[in-house]
């Protein structure tokens, strides 16, 4: 008899360590998961112009945990001819020990890296392709001439309008891309007035 009671103590202290020590269903909170990317890209790209979170989903892992799955953008170099977009991705909190890459939207003055499709979908794609697409190169010429010129982007219905505008020049241009196409429409060269 003394056994069976001996056994029966065991269980019960071997269960309490068990639901003790057992790990729990921790509520994550989106703004913990937010601060700790923002703080993270800070960190990482200090020199950015921009770093922002894109999108927070909230999963279930396999073991029942909860974590956000979050996208982030940082770009560099925003107001030249050669913008640098980057997304990132984070676990909050982190489930495993292998990050994912960054993921390269635009670099080296080039768009649609590793795309077999092109789609000018960001800003960025839209100011690169601007100047270096066929049927831009005046609006390159400007840019060597003058170097000090900025980009203004506008999206309209399926397509991108870029600006480049110098302090130093009489004039300035307007491109007009095709988003889905790929492609420059149009660029018209606008005298300034006075």
């Amino acid at each position: 008899m003394k056994t069976q009671w001996v056994a029966v103590l065991l269980l019960v202290v071997v269960v309490a360590l068990v639901l003790t020590f057992a790990p729990s269903a921790k509520k994550v909170s989106e703004e913990d998961a937010k601060k700790f990317v923002l703080e993270d890209l800070r960190e990482k790209y200090p020199q950015a112009d921009e770093a922002s979170i894109l999108s927070s989903v909230l999963q279930t892992g396999n073991d029942s945990q909860q974590y956000y799955y979050l996208k982030a953008k940082v770009v560099k170099n925003a107001k030249t001819p050669c913008p640098e977009r980057i997304h990132l991705y984070y676990n909050f909190p982190l489930q495993n020990f292998v990050t994912q890459p960054p993921e390269y939207i635009t670099r080296g003055c080039k768009v649609c890296i590793n795309e077999p499709e092109c789609l000018l979908a960001f800003e960025e794609d839209a100011v690169i392709a601007s100047h270096t697409y066929a049927g831009a190169e005046q609006v390159a010429d400007y840019l060597k001439a003058y170097p000090d010129a900025q980009p203004g982007v506008s999206s309209l219905e399926g397509k991108w309008e870029v600006g480049w505008d110098s302090q130093n020049a009489a004039y300035y241009y307007k491109v007009l891309l095709s988003k889905s196409g790929n492609s420059v429409e149009s660029v018209e060269r606008v005298e300034k007035e006075g």
